[in-house]
């Protein structure tokens, strides 16, 4: 038996990838015929705020660093390359979508070693990946034969020559045969088109509902020559990849309500693209979102409640102080609006502004239930729709009016109150025989005071003449032997002498 086959074709399975960052994926060692040409599949990936408007990348051979001046293998910006990959060298992937798969024709042996790939964002936005691909390239098939041969019995004996060029096709024969009867021969070859070709339409086939916590799993499929790259997005983010295959499974354990929505399924390969859109029906118990709420506007209160389920619930609101339920039948009442998953009903009552009601918000579908008693927001303002903008405009002033009323008897209490003197029944009498102190009674006045007190003593005829000389006040503090009182604590005192 004489055995043909072909070197499997590598093929890589990018993992999911909902968020971007910098990443390279491509075969860590491929191999090609001398001659032909070699296809490296490669993948990368970059930020997604970066959001640039063109991307650019640049394949290095031997060394990734530019400061190292690696041969340039391939340069989207000028096409400018070494000698030795002139004409050899071109891009297969398109770089806006991510895809760096690089074609070398005409190989020779000096073109054997590492290829790096470098992507090119503008500005300081450029990232050489520490990924690469090791090429090796071979001049002979791999003949595999079997240490021992016995005489008379049945020997398989293999050639193996890769097969990563698609625009050549290894053609493989035996010779020398002759004598040894007619030979058997079993070729393992991917299925020849006589022809190249772009992709066919991927076909989308598997579970597409499923409740959530299932497990969803998809096959995409599809023909072309050479094989295609095959990717699956959602939202234009990668969710899996697989490299020169017919097809790609995708499974999702445990599905949750955000893998609902629309998914692409890419095939591409140098000759076209084509893809086929398909959905993911994810259905799960209502969820009522926290936004949910009621307001007051004037005599009006309304009530939103936000729900997301699927399929789409019922909502219904309860007024448990009145013993009543009002739903989406009760249009008077009720509006509701659908948008994708979130359903949006909203409870309008009228005249309601003398108290904020209690209203619970009550979502079912065939896989649950789910109750809300709804947050009443600005309780305040119900007072102000009440008495409106006239009533509020009179209150304002009122408040006004009340302020400067207390402001202007605070300033009256501070102006007759002292901090000098204590208010007693007779306060001294401040006077001088040199000087008068402002505020001191006049000559009049104490002479009538004299006469007073000479009265109340019961003094009769003319009195003698009295030298009276009244001390000036002393406002210090009277000097303390105690140790133990404060000097706070001693009053202010005048002295009277009469000679």
């Amino acid at each position: 038996m004489i055995f043909l086959t072909t070197l499997p074709l590598f093929w890589i399975m990018i993992s999911a990838s909902r968020g971007g960052h910098w990443g390279a994926w491509m075969p860590s060692s491929i191999s090609a015929f001398e001659g032909t040409c070699v296809s490296i599949p490669c993948r990368f990936d970059f930020p997604d705020e970066l959001r640039p408007a063109v991307v650019h990348g640049v394949w290095y051979f031997n060394s990734p660093y530019p400061k190292n001046y690696p041969p340039v293998v391939f340069k989207s910006r000028t096409q400018v390359v070494h000698e030795s990959f002139q004409g050899r060298s071109r891009l297969l992937g398109e770089l806006s979508l991510r895809n760096c798969t690089l074609l070398l024709s005409n190989l020779s042996p000096e073109l054997g070693g590492k290829y790096y790939f470098r992507g090119d964002l503008g500005g300081y936005n450029q990232y050489t990946f520490s990924e690469h691909s090791v090429l090796d390239i071979i001049n002979t098939p791999n003949i595999v034969v079997p240490p021992e041969v016995v005489a008379g019995t049945e020997v398989e004996v293999s050639c193996m020559v890769p097969d990563n060029c698609p625009e050549l096709r290894p053609e493989l024969s035996w010779l020398g045969h002759d004598g040894l009867g007619e030979p058997t021969v079993l070729g393992r070859l991917a299925p020849v088109l006589k022809i190249t070709d772009a992709p066919w339409k991927p076909t989308v086939n598997g579970t597409m509902v499923a409740v959530e916590g299932e497990t969803v799993s998809i096959l995409c499929s599809t023909q072309s020559y050479p094989l295609s790259i095959i990717t699956i997005l959602k939202e234009k983010q990668v969710v899996d990849t697989a490299f020169y295959k017919s097809e790609l499974l995708l499974e999702l354990p445990n599905v949750k309500p955000e893998d609902d929505g629309e998914y692409w399924c890419v095939a591409e390969n140098q000759y076209g693209q084509r893809g086929t859109a398909f959905n993911v029906t994810v259905e799960f118990a209502p969820v009522i979102l926290l936004e949910s709420h009621c307001a007051a506007a004037r005599d009006t209160v309304q009530c939103l409640c936000v729900v997301r389920a699927n399929p789409e619930p019922s909502v219904a609101f309860e007024l448990p102080s009145r013993n009543v339920t009002v739903n989406e039948t009760e249009r008077e009442f009720v509006y509701s609006e659908r948008s994708g998953l979130l359903l949006t009903s909203i409870l309008t009552l009228r005249g309601q502004a003398q108290a904020p009601p209690r209203v619970i918000c009550t979502s079912r579908n065939l896989y649950g239930t789910q109750s809300l008693e709804l947050p009443f927001q600005g309780a305040h303002r119900l007072m102000w729709a009440k008495i409106g903008p006239v009533g509020a405009v009179v209150a304002f002033a009122i408040l006004i009016a009340i302020v400067c009323y207390i402001t202007q008897t605070r300033r009256k209490k501070n102006v007759t109150e002292s901090p000098s003197f204590s208010a007693g029944d007779n306060p001294p009498v401040l006077f001088s025989s040199d000087f008068r102190i402002s505020g001191a009674p006049d000559k009049y006045e104490s002479e009538r005071r004299l006469g007073s007190e000479r009265r109340l003593l019961g003094l009769r005829g003319e009195p003698p003449e009295l030298d009276l000389s009244y001390s000036h006040s002393d406002l210090g503090k009277r000097p303390t032997k105690d140790s133990y009182t404060l000097t706070e604590e001693l009053a202010e005192y005048a002295e009277i002498r009469v000679k």
